[in-house]
């Protein structure tokens, strides 16, 4: 049963293992903004229970292969729909919050189809394709402006 607090939980310990091999519940706690130990250890003890990590107490957390696989999907996703949202010619600190809320609700197929369009985007052939975005946005944001 996912959620999108087991998918943050999940992403948090993927990002925190690729730096320290195990996750400590207080690794999380501060990753992820939290005020309680306990919440982090109760959230940590059922995705141990869903077989998503591997809790020891007073040892940490590590992902399981389903685990890792979950963490490095939303990793991807995130990434993509920030590159979307780049092109777009959203702020990065927008594209990069947004990114997070979105990457928990758009379905594989949308997820898919993001990233063969920012494959297509960034590829050097189609590099106009870019600069036309760009220019139309800048365009548009002038007008707005000027209508001001």
């Amino acid at each position: 049963m996912k959620t999108v607090r087991i998918e943050e939980y999940i992403e948090t310990i993927y990002t925190i293992c690729l730096e320290k091999e195990i996750a400590k519940v207080s690794d999380i706690k501060n990753m992820l903004g939290l005020n309680s130990l306990a919440t982090v250890t109760e959230m940590v003890q059922k995705l141990d229970d869903e077989k998503l990590v591997k809790y020891e107490k007073y040892k940490g957390v590590t992902l399981t292969k389903k685990g890792f696989k979950l963490g490095k999907q939303l990793i991807e996703i995130h990434k993509d729909v920030e590159d979307l949202f780049n092109i777009l010619n959203i702020d990065n600190s927008i594209a990069s919050s947004d990114a997070c809320l979105v990457e928990h609700i758009i379905s594989k197929e949308t997820a898919q189809a993001i990233k063969a369009f920012v494959e297509f985007a960034q590829k050097e052939e189609n590099i106009d394709i870019l600069q036309r975005i760009e220019a139309y946005y800048s365009k548009s944001r002038k007008s707005k402006k000027e209508k001001k």
